[in-house]
């Protein structure tokens, strides 16, 4: 199916430093809303993506409102100098093979 063709979902996305919400028109090729949105954004100057969590899907297909629940850098790399994490700092060592969460 072309891209003109394909059926939108108005995506209603709150962030809490924002007293109106954004609004964006996304492809909806399933008969449920998807759980996360990723939408390109910035952390401290650096590359991130802001990612939305689903809080209201009673208006699908149409419209689902999410609300921002974090911003993710996509590299430390992208990150500037002072805010990357210093090697061989606390959980750097790739020796220990527990996880620790």
């Amino acid at each position: 199916m072309p891209e003109s063709e394909q059926p939108l979902f108005r995506a209603v996305l709150y962030r809490d430093d924002e007293a109106t919400p954004r609004e964006l028109a996304l492809p909806s090729d399933v008969d449920v809303p998807p759980s996360r949105i990723r939408i390109p954004s910035e952390f401290a100057g650096a590359s991130a993506f802001d990612v939305f969590e689903l809080i209201d899907d009673r208006d699908w297909p149409g419209q689902a409102t999410y609300r921002l629940t974090s911003t993710v850098p996509r590299s430390t790399d992208d990150l500037p100098e002072h805010e990357r994490g210093t090697p061989g700092g606390a959980g750097d060592d790739l020796s220990d093979p527990e996880p620790r969460y």
